[in-house]
């Protein structure tokens, strides 16, 4: 297999595996806490996967999808405490917030799983970021969700 290619199966195995591994760390913090920010100014674990959720349903879903169906994409923003603001809820309960968030990133990896090549390669451009590819926003989500699981095992 060519590196590349195993390369990006692992990025596929690794956004398969991290959803179960996100569950767990918020199933390891008492219910109690589930809403009681990690530390001042901090999200809570609630607020993390809600947070989680909605950053894979707005920007990155719709990103791929865009950049595998259109070309010369071009992507606004997201603003993310804007969002936030007027969609949080925290009276949401944790387990329609896992189950909305494994099923997003199960509708990521459908894309993912048996993309060409030049899937891969294609790209879209970011206002802030400059053109960007598939695989690099494929990181970019790996990154993001991995970086929150590390929260919240902190936690």
């Amino acid at each position: 297999m060519d590196p590349l290619d195993e390369y990006r199966a692992r990025l596929i195995e690794r956004l398969e595996t991290i959803v179960p591994e996100i569950a767990d760390a918020v199933a390891a913090i008492p219910e109690g806490e589930w809403r009681l920010p990690l530390a001042p100014g901090e999200r809570s674990p609630h607020g993390i996967v809600a947070h989680l959720r909605d950053t894979e349903a707005q920007p990155y879903l719709t990103r791929l999808r865009r950049m595998l169906k259109e070309d010369s994409t071009v992507f606004e923003p997201f603003d993310v405490e804007r969002w936030e603001a007027e969609h949080y809820d925290p009276a949401e309960p944790m387990t329609r917030l896992l189950a909305d968030y494994a099923a997003t990133r199960e509708a990521e990896l459908q894309l993912l799983r048996n993309l060409p090549p030049q899937g891969w390669a294609r790209s879209g451009r970011h206002m802030a970021f400059g053109a960007r590819t598939v695989q690099w926003w494929v990181e970019r989500m790996l990154e993001h969700a991995r970086r929150h699981l590390l929260e919240l095992r902190r936690a």
